[in-house]
C-alpha cells in the first residue's frame, strides 16, 4: 500500500466545472491518526479551536450541520457532504495555522473500552462531563461555553455512565471494505454501525444534531472518510448509487449547503476523488491519491501492491502491526469456515493467488500461545438516535444483527484478534 508522508501547506485547487476538467492539487497535507499526536501537537490544535470558537466558526459548522441534519443522513449523501464538510472546517484551521490538519480517530483501536481510550485524557478531547449537565472539564476544549444552539457547557455525557459500551471492532469494518459490493450498501452498515456508536457512546453535544460542538466530531468523521477513501479503493471509486437527496443518488447531485456554510454548485462527483478539487489531503494509513483522475467505471485506481493479487486487502484498522496479523488470522480461519469466505473475499482471493496453505501459516505457534481474544458486540442503537435521524428500525436492526452474527462466526472460527 502507498502511503504519503506528510507535505505541508495544501494547495486550494478550484473545483471542477463545467467546461474543464478535475482540478489536481498542486500539494497534499496528511491527515494523520490520533493515536500518534504528540502533546505539543494536541496544544497547537487546541489554540486553533480556541480561536475558531472565539470567532464563531465552531458555532457556524453546529448550526450548519443541524440546519442540513435530514439532509444528509440516512442517503448516500451522507458520505460527499460529510467529505467535503469536514475538508471546508480544515480549511478554516489552515487559515489560523498552516500547518493544521484534522486528525481521524480509528475508534475500532478502543472498540473494546473506549473510555480508557488515550484520545479521551485531559491532554487530548477530555474525558466523561461533570455534574448533572454533563459540562466537559478537561481536555483541548475542558471548561468551553459553546453559543449554538444557545449558550450552554460543552457536555460529554458517556452512554454507560463512567464507561462507554463497546463500539464496532475492526474485523467487522474490514469484512464490510471487502464484502459490500454497492456504496449503498457499505453507507448503511457505516452509518447504522460504527458511526452511529461513537456518537452515542460519548453522548452530550455528541449525540445531538449540533454534534459539530466537539471537536470528535470531526476526528471521526475523517475516520469514516478514510474508510470510505478504502471501500473506493477496493471497489470502484466513482460508485455512487442507491437513495440521494433527491430519489436516486447521483453524482451531479448538489452538495446540500446553507447560505452560511456555502458549497456554491459543488457536486457529489467534485469530491469523489482525493487529490483532485480542493480535496488536497491524504491519509497515512490508506492508499495515496491517484496520480490520474479515474474514469467513471475505471478500476485503473487501485493501488495494486502486488501483481499476484485481484485487488488490494484492507481493513478497517489503521494498526499497521495488527492488520499484518488480522489478516493471516483471517486466512487462517477460512480453511475451517466456509461462510467466512464470503465475508471477507478479498481475503479468499489473496490465499487462492498465492497459493497458501493456512493450515501451516507461520503465525500458528503464536496463536496457540497467545490468550484468546474473543471479539464482544457493538452496543445497539437507541431509539433516540433512530428516531432523531427518522432511520427504519428493522433496517438498523439488521445491521446490528449482522455484525453480531460475523463475530459469532469468528469467535467460532480459529480467529483470535491482533487488536
Amino acid at each position: 500500500m502507498r502511503i504519503l508522508s506528510s507535505v505541508v501547506l495544501a494547495a486550494a485547487a478550484a473545483s471542477a466545472v463545467l467546461g474543464q476538467g478535475p482540478q489536481k492539487c498542486s500539494s497534499l497535507h496528511t491527515r494523520r491518526s490520533a493515536h500518534s499526536l504528540s502533546t505539543d501537537e494536541w496544544r497547537k490544535i487546541g489554540r486553533v479551536l480556541a480561536q475558531m470558537h472565539d470567532s464563531g466558526e465552531l458555532d457556524r459548522f453546529a448550526g450548519a450541520h443541524q440546519a442540513l441534519f435530514e439532509s444528509v443522513h440516512g442517503s448516500t449523501t451522507f458520505f460527499p457532504f460529510h467529505r467535503k464538510f469536514v475538508q471546508e472546517f480544515e480549511d478554516v484551521g489552515r487559515r489560523i495555522d498552516g500547518t493544521f490538519f484534522v486528525p481521524y480517530w480509528d475508534s475500532t483501536r478502543d472498540y473494546r473500552d473506549p473510555a480508557r481510550s488515550p484520545i479521551l485524557r485531559n491532554t487530548t478531547l477530555g474525558g466523561n462531563g461533570q455534574g448533572p449537565d454533563g459540562c466537559l472539564q478537561d481536555g483541548i476544549q475542558g471548561g468551553w461555553t459553546m453559543g449554538f444552539p444557545g449558550d450552554h457547557c460543552l457536555r460529554r455525557q458517556f452512554d454507560d455512565g463512567s464507561a462507554i459500551e463497546p463500539w464496532v471492532p475492526a474485523e467487522v469494518i474490514s469484512s464490510y471494505i471487502q464484502s459490500d459490493d454497492a456504496i449503498a450498501q457499505f453507507r448503511e452498515h457505516i452509518e447504522y454501525g460504527i458511526h452511529g456508536a461513537v456518537h452515542l457512546g460519548l453522548g452530550g453535544d455528541a449525540a445531538t444534531r449540533f454534534a459539530p460542538n466537539d471537536f470528535f466530531f470531526f476526528m471521526h468523521h475523517a475516520n469514516i472518510d478514510r474508510l470510505w477513501w478504502l471501500w473506493q479503493n477496493t471497489h470502484r471509486m466513482m460508485d455512487y448509487n442507491g437513495p440521494g437527496t433527491n430519489g436516486e443518488a447521483s453524482l451531479d447531485d448538489v452538495i446540500p449547503h446553507t447560505d452560511n456554510m456555502d458549497f456554491g454548485d459543488a457536486r457529489a462527483g467534485s469530491v469523489m476523488v482525493l487529490g483532485f478539487n480542493r480535496m488536497c489531503f491524504a491519509y497515512d494509513s490508506a492508499p495515496a491519491p491517484p496520480a490520474q483522475y479515474p474514469g467513471a467505471n475505471s478500476d485503473d485506481h487501485r493501488m495494486i501492491h502486488d501483481a499476484r493479487l485481484p485487488a488490494p486487502v484492507f481493513s478497517g484498522s489503521s494498526d499497521t502491526a495488527g492488520l499484518g496479523l488480522e489478516i493471516m488470522r483471517i486466512r487462517r480461519a477460512l480453511a475451517g469456515s466456509a461462510a467466512l469466505k464470503d465475508d471477507f473475499p478479498g481475503v479468499a482471493a489473496l490465499g487462492a493467488a498465492r497459493g497458501i496453505d493456512a493450515d501451516v501459516d507461520a503465525d500458528a505457534c503464536t496463536c496457540q500461545e497467545r490468550r484468546a481474544k474473543r471479539l464482544v458486540y457493538p452496543a445497539p442503537m437507541s431509539e433516540m438516535w433512530i428516531r432523531m435521524h427518522g432511520f427504519d428500525r428493522a433496517r438498523v436492526d439488521g445491521v446490528h444483527r449482522e455484525a453480531c452474527a460475523l463475530i459469532d462466526r469468528l469467535n467460532n472460527s480459529t480467529y483470535v484478534s491482533p487488536y
